[in-house]
């Protein structure tokens, strides 16, 4: 879910201690918001315009419940151990239930004549339910950590960003396809802008592909051009100018068709499909956090916050994005700052927050579950493993896949998996 390198931080905890969570359940009740209807997108071709933030119209933050629904006993299980040790790799979950986990990094083996780098693997396996069972399944085209992977309407997977071999930065994407468990590159044609590295990548409503900002030299000077990719035809067109350039910026998938982008500058941009135009809020933190659509239509961003001297995370900013009337609204924030941790909306609609590094710079210990309806955020379970640049995967039976991650030491990898059921 994260492109970029994770801070390896917090030893690596035994197995037996891995299942010693200490629960806090909270109660309270309320009801959902009914999703808005999703339409169709066309075509991303003009550029779009500044809507300033004084034309937008206020709105009042919901009432907040007393406090958050009930939640059962989350717990932790041990799971089957991949074909190898990994961290640093993509997840996604296919259409039939399986789970594919591309790429990462492995163990160095051999001997360091001055600094080692763990290197990439193109190596990809399959999780199957059914089974229970970890199993090879190919190869993408190039050794891949820290990428992102994408599930498109035809059933292959887009893989996009990430570090190469020997740590290189990678602006590279392919295509993967399980049927074949073969990958190919796809590049855009001579007269299209070149990929960046680090973009935000979103699938569009229509089955296309938005790739937005990033950036291209050695001087992380952000991008602001958008390309749109269509999986069918394997071409790439342009897509508008971004009001501000990016690097690193997440980009959420709206229910009305729109996609909203966020991050690098104080700023979140609208960019829509149907209607192409741009639209510039800004915010009181200055760097990306971590954007998710809700049930309700209405997007959590969360991890948004300074860091201190030492590059933790201090106490973060957490707003929620409403499309229908275009404006955000504070929360009530973490009990934990933290950053690049896993983030996934469960099936009673709540987004839990576990992993990642906290302010002091280990591996965070504790899960977190933010309720939409209350607004707040609550620690639903510690003693999570101190492990970083594991992968989360959401299964269709309603636990949560964790596989792989790495420990202090920078070789320490595991091929351990676990199912967290919150």
């Amino acid at each position: 879910m994260m492109g970029v390198e994770r801070v390896r931080t917090g030893g690596l905890a035994r197995t037996g201690s891995f299942f010693s969570l200490l629960l806090a359940v909270v109660a309270c009740s309320s009801s959902a918001t009914p999703s808005p209807t999703a339409s169709p997108s066309s075509t991303l071709q003009a550029t779009p315009s500044l809507i300033s933030t004084a034309s937008l119209s206020p709105t009042p933050s919901p009432t907040p419940t007393a406090s958050p629904r009930p939640m059962a006993p989350a717990t932790l299980r041990p799971g089957p151990a991949m074909t190898m040790a990994r961290q640093g790799q993509a997840a996604v979950r296919l259409g039939d239930g399986r789970v594919l986990i591309i790429g990462g990094t492995v163990p160095f083996t051999g001997k360091c004549a001055m600094a080692c780098i763990a290197p990439a693997t193109a190596s990809v396996e399959i999780y199957n339910p059914g089974t229970g069972k970890f199993s090879p399944a190919g190869s993408l085209a190039e050794p891949r950590a820290d990428g992102r992977a994408l599930l498109l309407n035809d059933g292959r997977v887009l893989v996009s960003g990430g570090n190469g071999q020997n740590g290189s930065l990678l602006s590279t994407i392919e295509i993967y396809d399980p049927a074949h468990r073969t990958s190919v590159v796809v590049k855009p044609s001579a007269d299209t802008p070149k990929l960046q590295v680090d973009p935000a990548v979103v699938l569009l409503a229509d089955g296309r592909v938005l790739i937005a900002g990033g950036f291209s030299d050695n001087l992380y000077t952000p991008s602001n051009v958008t390309l749109i990719f269509d999986p069918a035809s394997g071409g790439f067109s342009n897509g508008p100018l971004m009001d501000e350039a990016r690097q690193g910026a997440t980009a959420t998938l709206l229910d009305d068709g729109r996609v909203l982008v966020v991050g690098e500058e104080q700023s979140a941009e609208l960019i829509d499909p149907l209607h192409p135009h741009s639209q510039s809020t800004f915010w009181v933190s200055r760097y990306p956090g971590t954007s998710i659509l809700l049930s309700d239509g209405r997007v959590l961003v969360a991890e948004w916050g300074q860091s201190n001297g030492a590059g933790c995370p201090t106490p973060t900013v957490s707003e929620v994005f409403d499309p229908r009337t275009e404006t955000f609204n504070r929360v009530s924030p973490m009990r934990t700052p933290r950053t690049e941790s896993a983030v996934i909306r469960v099936q009673d609609g709540r987004v839990l927050f576990f992993g990642g590094i906290d302010s002091k710079c280990l591996a965070s210990g504790t899960v977190e579950a933010f309720d939409p309806d209350s607004g707040t955020f609550q620690v639903i379970a510690t003693g999570f493993p101190e492990i970083t640049g594991f992968s989360a995967t959401l299964l269709d039976d309603g636990e949560i896949l964790i596989t792989g991650g790495g420990g202090a030491a920078w070789n320490e990898m595991t091929a351990a998996s676990w199912f967290l059921k919150p």
